[in-house]
C-alpha cells in the first residue's frame, strides 16, 4: 500500500480495483482456509443479504465499520462502506478497499467471516453510484441501505439507490438539521411511494410506547384513555455547543424521539392541528415546542353535570402537547427523560408518568385522585444500542405503515 496513490484507509483492507473486487474476495477466503485453526470452520462461503453503508465521510464510515462487528454472528452479509466525498472542487474518482472480517465466536478455532467493501466516490462520479454499486452486490439477496447523518437535500440519489435496495435506513438522532431532514423524508416517501423507509430513531421509543399503551391495559384505566387533555414531554441535551458531534454520532439538541412520541400519540389519540396558526409555538432559543389540538370528536369528556343534555365541556373539547429540553451532560442527547400524561374523566382526574432514573431505568407510576398507585421499575438498556436496533430493521422486509403515519404526522407538528 506504500506505492499506492489516492487516500489510504488501512482499517478498510487492501487497495484494489473495482473490477478486481470479487477476485481478491475469493483470494482471502482461500487464505483463510489455508489456515490450520479455522480451516474446518470456514469452507463454506455465504451470505444472507447485502448491507450498504452510506456515509458522508471517512471517519463516520469507520464508526459505522466497528458497529457491524456485532452483526457478524446473526447477519452474515456481504457489506459495502460507501463513503460520498463531497467536497466542492473534489475530481470524480473512485477507490475500493478490499478485506475480509472475521471474528471469534466462541474460542478462536470457532470464527464468523464476512465481506466488507469499501468504496470512496468523489466528485461528479457520485452521480453514477447505483452504476458503481450493482456489480459488488450479491444477486438474489435483499439488499438494505443504510444512510448515515442527514438526507440529501436532492432525493436523485436516493431514488436511484431504491432501485437495488428493498429497504432504506436512516437514523434521525444523527440529524444536523432534524426539521430540514424530516421534511427530506416525507418528501422522498412521496416521490418514491413503494420503497420501505424506516428510522432506529423510532425503534429507540418502541419501548416509550409500549410502556404507554400498558397504562390502558388495565381495566379500571381505559376509561381514562378518552379524557387525555394534556401531555407533557421532556428530552435531554448538553450544554455543549449545538452542532457539537459525540463519539456515537449523536447531535445535541435532538427532539425528533421527543416529536416521534408525540406524533405517534397524535395518531393514536385522533387529536387534529387547530386551524390557528396561533396555536402552535417553537421557541427556537428555548428549543420548546407548544400545540393546542383538537381532541377526536368522541374523545372529550361531558361537562360536569350536562351528561343529560349531551353538551360537551368547551374546555375539554381541546388538548395541548408540550416538549421541553432538559439539560443534563449524563443522559445521551436526545434520550427522552420524562413522559407526563394528564386525564380528566367526570371531574376525576388521573396522571400517567414515565421518568427516567437513569440511563438504562425508567419508573412508571400513576395517580388517581391525588393516590399514588405502586410504581414499577423498567429496563431501556437496549434503547442506544445501534447494533440491536439495526439488527432489529435487517429483520424487516415490507414496511412499517406506522412508521409513515406517524413521520408525516411530526412533519405536520412542525409546520
Amino acid at each position: 500500500m506504500t506505492n499506492t496513490t489516492g487516500p489510504r484507509l488501512p482499517w478498510a483492507g487492501r487497495i484494489v480495483r473495482i473490477e478486481d473486487v470479487e477476485e481478491q474476495l475469493s483470494l482471502f477466503w482461500r487464505m483463510t482456509a489455508d489456515n490450520v485453526r479455522t480451516s474446518q470452520n470456514i469452507n463454506v462461503r455465504t451470505s444472507v443479504l447485502n448491507l450498504v453503508i452510506c456515509a458522508p465521510d471517512v471517519e463516520t464510515a469507520q464508526r459505522a465499520s466497528v458497529t457491524i462487528r456485532d452483526l457478524s454472528s446473526t447477519h452474515v452479509a456481504r457489506v459495502i462502506l460507501l463513503v460520498l466525498d463531497t467536497t466542492e472542487g473534489s475530481p470524480g474518482a473512485v477507490t475500493t478497499w478490499a478485506t475480509l472480517r472475521s471474528f471469534p465466536i466462541i474460542s478462536d478455532t470457532m470464527r464468523h467471516n464476512f465481506e466488507q467493501v469499501t468504496v470512496l466516490v468523489a466528485g461528479s462520479a457520485i452521480r453514477a453510484t447505483s452504476n458503481i454499486l450493482q456489480p459488488l452486490l450479491k444477486p438474489h439477496l435483499p439488499t438494505y441501505i443504510w444512510w448515515l447523518g442527514d438526507p440529501p437535500s436532492d432525493n436523485t440519489l436516493l431514488r436511484n439507490l431504491t432501485q437495488l435496495s428493498n429497504r432504506i435506513i436512516v437514523d434521525s438522532s444523527s440529524f444536523f438539521q432534524p426539521e430540514q431532514s424530516l421534511h427530506t423524508l416525507v418528501s422522498f416517501l412521496d416521490e418514491a411511494p413503494d420503497c420501505a423507509l424506516s428510522d432506529l430513531n423510532w425503534g429507540r421509543i418502541t419501548p416509550w410506547r409500549s410502556l404507554v399503551a400498558q397504562f390502558f391495559d388495565m381495566a379500571e384505566f381505559k376509561s381514562y384513555l378518552g379524557g387525555i387533555d394534556t401531555i407533557n414531554i421532556e428530552h435531554a441535551v448538553t450544554n455543549t455547543v449545538q452542532t457539537t458531534r459525540t463519539a456515537l454520532g449523536d447531535i445535541s439538541p435532538s427532539p425528533t424521539r421527543a416529536l416521534f412520541l408525540a406524533a405517534w400519540l397524535k395518531t393514536r389519540l385522533g387529536w387534529q392541528l387547530s386551524a390557528n396558526a396561533s396555536d402552535a409555538h417553537h421557541n427556537e432559543s428555548s428549543g420548546t415546542y407548544d400545540w393546542q389540538m383538537i381532541r377526536a370528536s368522541s374523545a372529550p369528556a361531558r361537562a360536569s353535570g350536562s351528561s343529560k343534555s349531551g353538551k360537551l365541556s368547551l374546555a375539554n373539547a381541546f388538548g395541548t402537547m408540550h416538549i421541553r429540553p432538559r439539560y443534563d451532560d449524563s443522559m445521551p442527547p436526545g434520550a427522552i427523560c420524562l413522559f407526563h400524561m394528564i386525564s380528566k374523566v367526570d371531574s376525576k382526574h388521573a396522571t400517567f408518568t414515565i421518568n427516567r432514573a437513569d440511563e438504562e431505568h425508567v419508573t412508571t407510576v400513576v395517580e388517581l385522585d391525588k393516590t399514588n398507585l405502586p410504581q414499577r421499575t423498567v429496563s431501556l438498556a437496549a434503547e442506544s444500542a445501534v447494533s440491536a436496533l439495526l439488527h432489529d430493521e435487517l429483520e424487516i422486509m415490507g414496511r412499517d405503515h406506522l412508521y409513515e403515519e406517524t413521520l408525516r404526522a411530526m412533519v405536520q407538528l412542525l409546520q
